[in-house]
């Protein structure tokens, strides 16, 4: 783009990097379909003084679940699903979904839907969660981290059964909170299809964009690219010696395929998603409809399930489709576009689409419990403020 001045953004990256702030980042800007600007700064291995790139393999978390909504959107595109479809009719295990109060289980006065999952409304929690009940869903991420570590067969398809006998910690689309969705998600995905829930994203997703760094682990052959995830950035810097939301470092593909957080990729990859849902096509290839991309980046929560959704990383947001989705651009303190959409990783991974500029921006590192970085939002403001 004429006018363009990727130098600003490099000493945006640089200034983080020299800082402390961060140890090593990569951004990705994708305009009309086509890479308008890529750089990068610091160390993905700190220890052995490997750079940071744009292909450094990361671990995505819940950069994931931008991925899964695309994969569900395409089942709905395909009349596969229909948003209202009751969970059980999946999975009957659903069928009795109950919450707890005062030590009781109590029925539950309405169906877990699709539509709860793709907007986090569903009471299905995260592990750790300390409301009555969370407990039985902890109990399950504990045994799931079990088959995980052990080489178990717990399936996607697997964990969304038995998560349907564990209390929910409220009543189905009472609230938003954010929890275990986008994984059940991707069990529904490898039900209704009969493949991996790996299968059908390199089916449909990967192969087709070209994203061949992209899947469920890293394996040995691009091992030299993968990035150390660190706790904490400058001097006091060091290798995470524990697992989030059991996401191993796995080098071949595990039975389990996080749809939450499990998809291992770089800044490039993502950045060819990001192209597809915000220039409609990336090279020639489609993943979503026009209208199935404009309905995905419209707020679904009510009033009543937005007084939980008040994190800082979403002020001026709305959310639908494990998505945030820019409402007021003042409030969120960014130049995007009303109605660009997007979400990030615990990792700091980070990606904002917007059709209307056809401009898509990944920002990426590897600092545990980053999320949305002040790094990610400098670099966005950066981006919209040179368009013409």
């Amino acid at each position: 783009m004429i006018g363009f001045n990727g130098k600003r953004i490099d000493g945006i990256l640089e200034r983080f990097i020299n800082d402390g702030s961060e140890t090593g980042a990569a951004a990705v800007v994708m305009k009309d379909g086509r890479q308008l600007y890529s750089g990068c700064c610091g160390l993905a291995d700190a220890e052995a003084g490997t750079p940071f790139t744009a292909d450094t393999v990361c671990r995505a978390f819940s950069c994931s679940k931008v991925v899964t909504s695309t994969a569900v959107m395409q089942l709905l595109e395909r009349g596969d699903i229909l948003l209202d479809n009751r969970l059980e009719w999946y999975f009957p295990e659903y069928a009795g979904a109950c919450t707890v109060k005062n030590g009781r289980r109590i029925p539950a006065e309405r169906p877990v839907t699709v539509r709860d999952l793709l907007n986090m409304t569903s009471g299905i929690a995260y592990p750790g969660d300390g409301r009555e009940g969370g407990q039985e869903i902890s109990a399950l991420w504990g045994e799931l981290d079990k088959s995980c570590r052990e080489g178990g067969d717990m399936t996607a398809a697997e964990f969304a059964r038995r998560a349907g006998r564990c209390a929910l910690v409220f009543e189905p689309s009472s609230e938003w909170s954010y929890g275990s969705s986008a994984d059940i998600l991707g069990g529904l995905v490898e039900v209704i299809t009969g493949k991996s829930y790996s299968d059908y994203l390199r089916e449909n997703i990967f192969d087709p964009l070209g994203m061949d760094d992209t899947g469920f682990c890293c394996p040995p052959e691009k091992r030299s690219r993968f990035a150390v995830l660190y706790d904490g950035a400058g001097r006091s810097r060091k290798p995470l010696e524990w697992v989030n939301l059991c996401i191993y470092d796995h080098d071949s593909e595990p039975a389990f395929m996080s749809g939450g957080a499990g998809i291992f990729t770089t800044a490039n990859d993502l950045a060819k998603l990001g192209a597809a849902l915000s220039n409609g096509e990336y090279n020639g290839t489609r993943v979503l409809g026009r209208k199935t991309i404009e309905f995905m980046r419209q707020n679904a929560l009510t009033p009543e399930q937005r007084r939980t959704f008040d994190w800082d990383s979403c002020r001026g947001f709305g959310y639908a489709n494990l998505v945030r989705i820019l409402e007021e651009p003042n409030k969120a303190g960014l130049l995007a576009s009303k109605g660009s959409f997007g979400w990030d990783g615990w990792t700091g991974t980070f990606i904002l689409n917007d059709p209307d500029e056809k401009l898509s921006t990944v920002l990426f590192l590897q600092r545990a419990g980053a999320g949305t970085t002040d790094l990610a939002r400098t670099v966005v403001n950066a981006v919209y403020s040179q368009l013409p």
